[in-house]
């Protein structure tokens, strides 16, 4: 069994780790959205 400093850190990981995954997954959706008004304009 974990100790309870333990169970807090494992906690901790599994948080930070869902925060990074949800702030990745936004960050590429916004990439993929604003790809095609780029293309056309700033060719120049």
């Amino acid at each position: 069994m974990l100790t309870p400093p333990e169970l807090t850190l494992l906690f901790l990981g599994i948080v930070v780790g869902l925060g990074a995954a949800i702030v990745w997954l936004i960050w590429e959706i916004e990439q993929t959205m604003s790809k095609p008004t780029r293309r056309g304009d700033h060719a120049r």
